[in-house]
């Protein structure tokens, strides 16, 4: 009998393409979505739309009686999800799921944190072992969830994504900002251009998910490529795929120069020397994914 997944968020950038590979993989995916439509055909899968912010929402885990519950749900709008009230709320509602998942008899969760969790102050690449300082109310939320996780008993697996970016995903950050601007013919202007980022693409963060799930590591796991792109790099990079870049513009400003990117060495010591996508063919995919 394939292993049952209890998955929340199906339809999300990361939720739809993971569910895709555990399917492939032999798993039956029992998944939650918010209001947006799910398009997975597949008789080992079933969606359901869940309010998973509300306490008494059913979740019939007692029913499904899933071995591994994949939780990707959280508030993700741009620029708001940073310090939103909600961010307490999804504390409050993983801790449900989790503990009704183990109630259930399920025995591997595994959580999608973030980089924000980590100090950005450091100047040196971000391993697993870094200074935990976040400086948003969503890193703490994410980091107190883990650390309540820590002080249990259930094994789970905590990744760390760091710049997600690619394909569909909602406007307001500054890839999708970016392409999205350019290809209407509006100017765009990039602050803070010298910041170092590690951007990774939203395909390569799914099947690296996948893998780890597939062989049920456990711990924290950055999920970063090592990459040190500069943001004046990558949006000039836009311009030039877009052919508009009399549309790019920079602010000089004071806020100072950061550099967030992972030590890739715990990933690399678990799934082996991972080929990540090119940073010219997962922006010209996004372009393309993107246009009107």
């Amino acid at each position: 009998m394939p292993r049952r997944v209890f998955l929340t968020g199906c339809t999300g950038q990361i939720g739809h393409r993971l569910t895709l590979q555990l399917l492939e993989y032999g798993y039956e995916v029992f998944g939650t979505r918010g209001f947006k439509s799910c398009n997975i055909i597949s008789p080992k899968h079933t969606c359901t739309q869940v309010d998973l912010l509300n306490p008494i929402e059913e979740l019939n885990l007692e029913v499904i009686k899933p071995d591994v519950l994949v939780h990707t749900s959280w508030m993700t709008t741009p620029i708001e999800f940073w310090e939103s009230e909600q961010n307490k709320e999804w504390i409050e509602s993983s801790k449900r799921i989790i503990n009704e998942f183990a109630l259930s008899g399920g025995s591997y969760a595994v959580v999608s944190g973030s980089c924000a969790e980590y100090s950005w102050d450091t100047g040196r690449p971000l391993s697993e072992s870094s200074e935990e300082l976040p400086a948003s109310s969503y890193g703490r939320a994410k980091l107190e969830l883990l650390n309540w996780l820590r002080a249990g008993d259930l094994p789970f697996l905590w990744t760390r994504t760091f710049f997600q970016f690619g394909m569909k995903e909602p406007g307001g950050r500054l890839i999708p900002e970016a392409i999205d601007s350019m290809l209407r013919g509006d100017l765009f202007t990039a602050r803070s251009g010298s910041d170092i980022r590690d951007f990774v693409y939203v395909k390569d963060v799914a099947r690296i998910m996948g893998l780890l799930i597939s062989d049920t590591f456990t711990g924290v796991v950055n999920i970063g490529s090592g990459a040190e792109v500069q943001v004046q790099v990558m949006t000039n990079r836009i311009a030039e795929l877009i052919g508009r870049p009399d549309l790019l513009h920079f602010t000089e400003n004071d806020i100072p120069k950061s550099f967030v990117v992972s030590n890739p060495d715990k990933l690399h010591s678990l799934i082996g020397k991972y080929r990540w996508t090119s940073l010219e063919m997962a922006l010209l995919e996004t372009i393309e994914a993107r246009k009107f």
